[in-house]
């Protein structure tokens, strides 16, 4: 989800082992947004619920904030999470990476990521808002670390509460992929060891990014996989090598999660859910909000340019935004 510039020469053999379906596959354009072009990485959307007013939340910029009144723009910057950069102790502290932020008993939670590329020195963190307006968020520092020899990377956290009402994080990117544990009541407080909940056994392990939403009875686990950003602009990497969108089921939040083969994620399982087409390329960082105003479940994304002069260039990374279509018990997007 964040920078990983470790050479990825076995990509290719690591992607063939997920469930891509069809290769026919086609997907619905994101949505046209109004306004100039905002830079977002790692995309976290919502709705604050006072007003309905609409926060986008990206990587770098000190986790910046992006906010629009409508779903379709024009989207403003105006601020950060953590303008002072993260009390976390690390190499990273200032750029801030993956923001995930959810509403719980009238206070928001922002999770977030410090570390840099390839690093397994890293540190998920905490800070909370009660409104998500720059200058009104407390950074409560650490909530788990990794170090170099872990079987795990602590970034790119998203938070869920499971069917027990436990407040559950997932996390990972790359060595042993994808993990989770409990949190207290304090939100902050890890009170399980860390299980793994997704991995793609071929070398590089190139899974992170996750992210879980429940749909009716079931819990659904998304990954990105593949080779997410710093590309060639001039000859990207091999297509099917660069970033898209898996998932699997389960009907705990804990899983075990398996693609719609009944391959388990653990054992390089995946259901492909977005892919490079069109204009659209290497999209993933995925997330999930419920649109009150359309009454919609909203996939959101970030993806690369390929076409025109801005193509495969990380400084112009935009927002998707698609609707879900849940109707076959798997999500499947279409044009909002």
């Amino acid at each position: 989800m964040t920078l990983f510039t470790t050479a990825v020469s076995t990509l290719a053999l690591a992607l063939a082992t997920l469930t891509l379906g069809s290769a026919a596959a086609t997907y619905p354009d994101p949505l046209k947004l109004a306004g100039e072009h905002v830079y977002v990485h790692d995309p976290s959307l919502i709705q604050r619920e006072s007003d309905g007013k609409y926060f986008l939340f990206t990587s770098h910029d000190k986790a910046g904030i992006i906010t629009s009144d409508n779903l379709a723009g024009p989207w403003t910057e105006i601020g950060s999470i953590l303008p002072d950069g993260s009390s976390i102790e690390l190499p990273g502290r200032n750029d801030i990476w993956a923001p995930d932020v959810s509403l719980h008993d009238g206070t928001y939670y922002a999770y977030y990521a410090v570390s840099e590329s390839g690093s397994q020195n890293s540190s998920i963190g905490l800070a909370t808002s009660t409104t998500m307006e720059p200058g009104s968020w407390t950074d409560h520092g650490q909530v788990f670390r990794t170090h170099k020899g872990d079987p795990y990377n602590a970034i790119d956290p998203s938070l869920i509460v499971d069917e027990d009402g436990t407040p559950l994080l997932t996390w990972g990117s790359y060595w042993g992929d994808i993990y989770q544990f409990t949190l207290g009541n304090d939100y902050q407080t890890v009170t399980s060891q860390p299980v793994q909940v997704a991995h793609n056994s071929t070398a590089n392990s190139p899974v992170e990014g996750a992210f879980v939403w429940k749909h009716d009875t079931f819990y659904y686990l998304f990954t990105s996989s593949g080779k997410c950003c710093e590309f060639n602009t001039s000859s990207p990497t091999p297509p099917g090598d660069e970033y898209k969108v898996f998932v699997g089921r389960s009907d705990s939040a804990h899983g075990p999660f398996v693609d719609e083969a009944g391959v388990d994620m653990r054992d390089n399982g995946g259901t492909l859910v977005l892919a490079s087409h069109g204009d659209v390329y290497a999209p993933g960082g995925e997330g999930i909000f419920h649109d009150t105003k359309s009454n919609k479940d909203i996939f959101v994304y970030h993806y690369l340019h390929s076409q025109g002069d801005i193509a495969y260039k990380e400084v112009n990374s935009s927002v998707g935004l698609n609707a879900i279509d849940w109707s076959s018990g798997w999500p499947a997007l279409t044009s909002i």
